[in-house]
């Protein structure tokens, strides 16, 4: 069969993020002082937009008024090939200045994120990892939802959990681990010698437990080593870190001060979610720019790229517009959901997750995470980062689901009822929870103790008076 080569077309649909929509995503994400910051950042780019502080364009009257104050002819600059009248070039060189000398704080997140380009992550999943990075605590370690996430982008939750696995193995490696076992488990290949780092995968695999709790000879007759060999292993399994996030500064220490972006006002007893205007520096055109395009000195090659810029800057101000919006409309789905909350604080919390809040506002699952993170709102209940209002729910026998901070909040009680001479079993626990109508399984009794640092049975009978 002859192989013959030839020319053909065909349609096809694809999916493609213009750069303004890129944009869009970037800046929601960002926290009011961030946003602030690259809004002063735009200006020094774009010259089409005036300096909030100093504007670009010099006053006429005032430069008449110093001259006349000196008796001194005022210093023009010389007209540059642009031909902007009026340029203020001290007052740009001093604001470039600035930007030029400041320093970004490299991040925890933003550490994670700048080696997604060169990882083995298949790019279309670089968005989940984003939001998976977002939900990491200052140790590292991953407090967020993977049901909620695997809704949110349509995929299974054993995909999620792969990408989340790759995240672990960033620098530094264990990022993304749900506890302290995947922590150090993502680590124990840096352990050079191979047998010891058998016996080490084998501890941190099967004897964490016993470790904790000092059963050392439990532990060697498991593996079948001596005293030596196990303090071998002991000493290369402290080598590991089980708080990686620590070496960077997160997403919330970057922020000295907390900015709340929403501010929670009651009308007609009805809590409502309003942005302030004034938060964020106006965006305003320079006249002088606008002015160029109608000026028949000015070249052709010049009106295009005054052009072009104006463009930028109006495109750049809609796009914080609608990002203003956006963040307005999803803390307003937030707040109509949890209007108990207002008053009675966080044990009123009802169960709610991201995917829900993005059916109502209609916008995609991965919107409403980029909107939560890092944006505050003042409540009555104080400022509360808006990611605080989502909580898991817990079903009661009455079918009705209460949060589970409600269900923390019972155990804790129970447990300071408990006769402190004889702690009740978790089992037993479980068995009152569910009188109170919170049926739980033991192992949750167990998961919740963890949760609010309260030990066992034994632990708490030998810390009691």
């Amino acid at each position: 069969m002859a192989l013959e080569l030839g020319q053909s077309q065909r349609q096809k649909q694809t999916l493609a993020v213009s750069p303004q929509q890129l944009q869009g995503l970037k800046l929601l994400a960002k926290s009011l002082p961030e946003l602030r910051a690259e809004i002063f950042a735009e200006m020094a780019r774009n010259p089409a937009i005036e300096d909030v502080e100093r504007p670009l364009e010099t006053n006429l009257s005032e430069v008449e008024r110093q001259q006349d104050a000196t008796d001194a002819p005022p210093d023009y600059p010389e007209e540059d090939e642009i031909g902007v009248r009026g340029f203020d070039e001290d007052a740009a060189e001093r604001r470039q200045a600035f930007f030029d000398n400041q320093v970004g704080l490299e991040t925890l997140q933003s550490h994670l994120l700048a080696q997604l380009p060169t990882s083995d992550l298949p790019e279309q999943d670089w968005p989940m990892a984003e939001v998976l990075v977002g939900d990491l605590d200052d140790n590292g370690y991953y407090k967020g939802s993977i049901p909620d996430v695997a809704m949110s982008f349509g995929r299974s939750e054993a995909e999620i959990l792969s990408v989340l696995a790759r995240i672990r193995d960033f620098d530094p490696p264990g990022c993304g681990a749900r506890d302290i076992r995947e922590c150090l488990l993502a680590q124990i290949d840096d352990i050079a010698d191979a047998t010891v780092r058998g016996r080490v995968r084998s501890i941190v695999d099967s004897h964490l437990d016993d470790l904790a709790a000092g059963r050392d000879d439990d532990i060697r007759d498991s593996l079948g080593i001596g005293e030596a060999e196990y303090a071998a292993a002991l000493a290369a399994l402290r080598s590991l870190d089980g708080r990686p996030g620590q070496r960077y500064p997160s997403e919330r220490d970057r922020v000295e001060y907390v900015n709340p972006e929403i501010h929670a006002v009651k009308r007609d007893g009805r809590w409502i979610a309003e942005t302030d205007a004034r938060s964020l520096p106006k965006i305003t055109l320079s006249k002088a720019f606008e002015e160029m395009l109608s000026d028949p000195a000015q070249s052709a090659e010049t009106k295009a790229y005054v052009s072009e810029r104006i463009a930028a800057a109006k495109a750049f101000r809609e796009t914080i517009a609608r990002r203003q919006q956006t963040v307005a409309s999803i803390a307003q789905a937030i707040f109509d959901r949890q209007q108990e909350f207002f008053e009675g604080g966080f044990r009123a919390l009802k169960p709610l997750t991201e995917l829900e809040i993005a059916e109502k506002v209609g916008v995609h699952g991965t919107t409403v995470s980029r909107t939560v993170r890092n944006k505050y709102a003042a409540t009555p209940q104080g400022t509360v980062e808006l990611r605080k209002f989502f909580v898991t729910g817990v079903k009661t026998s009455g079918g009705a689901e209460i949060s589970q901070r409600a269900a923390l909040a019972a155990l804790r009680s129970i447990v300071d009822d408990e006769d402190v001479s004889a702690p009740l079993s978790d089992e037993k626990i479980a068995a009152k929870m569910k009188e109170a109508g919170i049926p739980v399984a033991r192992r949750t009794v167990a998961k919740y103790r963890g949760i609010l640092g309260i030990g066992g049975v034994t632990e708490r009978r030998e810390a009691a008076p």
